[in-house]
């Protein structure tokens, strides 16, 4: 059930808030905090980032929030995060899985860091810390979100970007090859290439739909609000 407890800021006080569909968990770290570090005082939990905005509405922000990559409502992760950031609250990402993809998605959104649940909890106060200071959390799993953005954007050279851009976004390569005044089969080689470059970073795009969703999550294509699903024939 979600919770809202603080009535606001005391002096030297670290206001947090989680975002997470399972409160066994948050109940958990909750005590352990709190028997970790006298300075922490969570202050709601919820659900879902509408949720714990409605929570914490007429109240100052909290500082910090937890907020978990995959929430039960569909919302993505840009979104979570960018509607907490707008709130007033700084982000951190705390969530049981590698998900980089989802992870860089959220650190572009604003988020400060990225958390696995495993993690210590003194690792967890320290994180919540940085982040309240305005400092971007150091841990592995930050780094490896990081990673995947420094990776195609190193890698992926302008024309591959414009493949990706043209065929993800629905052409058949035949076409792209005509937009770019190459050869059909340059046009397949560069798609050859644009997939091993992904396989390379541990984020495999097989099929054209997983090639969409990749120049989504990288910011190459603005995504559609049901897109259809690719025709296998127009290559």
């Amino acid at each position: 059930m979600a919770t809202s407890t603080g009535s606001g800021p005391g002096p030297g006080r670290l206001r947090i808030a989680a975002v997470d569909d399972h409160p066994a968990l948050l109940a958990g770290l909750r005590l352990e905090l709190a028997r970790l570090d006298a300075s922490i005082e969570f202050v709601a939990t919820a659900p879902t980032v509408p949720d714990l905005l409605t929570q914490v509405e007429g109240s100052p922000p909290p500082d910090v929030v937890l907020l978990d990559l995959r929430l039960g409502d569909s919302s993505t992760p840009a979104q979570n995060v960018a509607a907490v950031v707008a709130a007033g609250s700084r982000v951190l990402v705390y969530t049981e899985g590698r998900q980089h993809a989802e992870a860089l998605q959220a650190m572009r959104a604003g988020a400060q860091g990225v958390l696995l649940k495993d993690r210590p909890v003194a690792t967890v106060a320290a994180a919540l810390h940085a982040v309240a200071d305005g400092d971007t959390v150091s841990s592995a799993e930050t780094a490896a979100a990081l990673q995947v953005d420094e990776a195609l954007t190193s890698h992926l050279s302008p024309q591959e970007l414009r493949v990706l851009e043209l065929y993800a976004g629905g052409m058949p390569a035949r076409s792209v090859a005509l937009r770019l005044g190459v050869t059909l089969e340059t046009a397949k080689s560069y798609l050859k290439r644009i997939r091993a470059k992904y396989a390379a970073v541990d984020r495999p795009a097989y099929t054209r739909m997983e090639l969409y969703r990749r120049a989504v999550e990288d910011g190459v294509l603005a995504p559609l609000a049901s897109p259809a699903a690719p025709d296998p024939s127009a290559d």
